[in-house]
């Protein structure tokens, strides 16, 4: 597995785990110079020879806060141990490079898997924002902070 900066074209190419309609996720995303700038600078994606694994990044808030996202692949099933070990080398590099003292995630209350994960990867569960996602759905926030 190898990582690189991710490129916009990475959003299209990857199929997501809990997406059976493979919907085009580079709607969630502008095609402008800028996005493609900030993901080539804020995010990564790793992949498999030339299969996309998953894609991760931070959205920086203010200096030294950002929250962290990850896009999982139908591919990286059975790669959780190498991932979560990639990831975190992905969240230090955050800290010691970039300078980030919180990062914070959301996980959709009752995604078990993806709370299991959070908690691996070194983030306590802080609080339930209600009715929180642009469905409605209510996430859970999850942060690792420098001490």
């Amino acid at each position: 597995m190898n990582w690189r900066n991710t490129e916009y074209e990475d959003l299209h190419r990857i199929v997501l785990q809990k997406d059976p309609s493979n919907m085009d996720v580079r709607s969630m995303v502008a095609d402008t110079d800028e996005s493609r700038f900030l993901l080539r600078e804020n995010a990564r994606t790793w992949l498999d020879d030339d299969s996309i694994l998953a894609i991760a990044g931070i959205a920086p808030m203010w200096k030294g806060v950002g929250t962290v996202w990850t896009l999982i692949s139908e591919n990286a099933r059975g790669l959780g141990l190498t991932l979560t070990r990639n990831m975190l080398g992905f969240l230090v590099m955050l800290r010691d490079e970039r300078g980030f003292w919180r990062l914070q995630a959301t996980v959709e209350r009752g995604d078990e898997r993806a709370r299991l994960w959070i908690l691996r990867l070194g983030f306590a569960y802080e609080g339930t924002m209600v009715a929180y996602a642009p469905d409605g759905k209510t996430h859970d926030m999850y942060a690792r902070v420098r001490g």
